[in-house]
């Protein structure tokens, strides 16, 4: 007998209607009239449980029903079922815990193994979007990127006349490289930390430039003859932004 005959056959020994049928099981009338009438041929398993409640019968009556998406339920798993419908709210709340627990560990030794990062220096110092700070031996952490990544070192960025490019209090990535012109680079001038975007003009000339153009009051210029330390930690990975034309 199919499913949809079962169903009918014990609608009938309930004296029910489709109607009332539907009802009480908490489904609308259309989806029942489609799997009694054989246009559902995989109900799912919760809408088997609410028929097989509303006309008062174990699982195991409608075995060709409990088979959601395709998939065979095994026998062991039915008689789960109706030791299921048998406990009290108490015994169900614990066996429904239980189950979650158990496949979220079973998730969990099935998921693919993190690719492990590599761990590169972030210095402890401000590295100024403004006014820099000064060098005090440059403490620096820890700082964990991805394994791919081309970084080699980080710092912390403060002040805003890098904005929007690099947030105050953001963290960006360098590589150990002298930067090309319009490239922005984390240095040490004259014992201060600064984050600026560099240019040389052709007779020695540098140039180090706020991207926040209204914090043009940032920029510095360091003449070629010019006394002065300056010490290059490497180039910012970011995007490449325009020289400005506001100097």
């Amino acid at each position: 007998m199919e499913l949809g005959e079962k169903i009918t056959a014990y609608r009938k020994q309930a004296g029910l209607t489709i109607e009332q049928l539907a009802r009480r099981a908490g489904v609308s009338v259309g989806a029942l009239n489609k799997v009694t009438g054989g246009k559902t041929a995989s109900p799912s398993f919760a809408m088997m449980q609410a028929l097989a409640r509303a006309l008062g019968r174990p699982l195991a009556d409608f075995e060709d029903g409990r088979t959601p998406a395709g998939q065979q339920i095994s026998a062991e798993a039915m008689g789960l079922a109706r030791d299921f419908d048998d406990l009290d709210d108490h015994g169900r709340r614990v066996v429904r815990w239980v189950a979650g627990e158990e496949k979220r560990r079973m998730t969990a030794l099935t998921a693919p193994e993190k690719k492990p990062g590599k761990v590169i220096p972030l210095f402890g110092a401000s590295f100024a979007a403004g006014l820099g700070e000064p060098d005090f031996g440059n403490p620096w952490e820890d700082y964990q990127v991805p394994e791919d990544s081309g970084a080699d070192f980080a710092i912390r960025i403060n002040g805003n006349s890098m904005e929007p490019y690099l947030p105050d209090g953001s963290v960006a990535l360098g590589q150990k490289r002298a930067p090309r012109d319009g490239e922005v680079a984390a240095l040490l001038l004259d014992g201060e930390f600064l984050c600026k975007q560099v240019c040389q003009d052709f007779v020695g000339n540098l140039y180090l430039f706020a991207l926040n153009r209204d914090r043009k009051d940032a920029d510095v210029t360091i003449p070629r003859d010019a006394e002065r330390s300056l010490t290059c930690f490497g180039t910012i990975l970011m995007e490449r932004v325009p020289l400005p034309t506001d100097v």
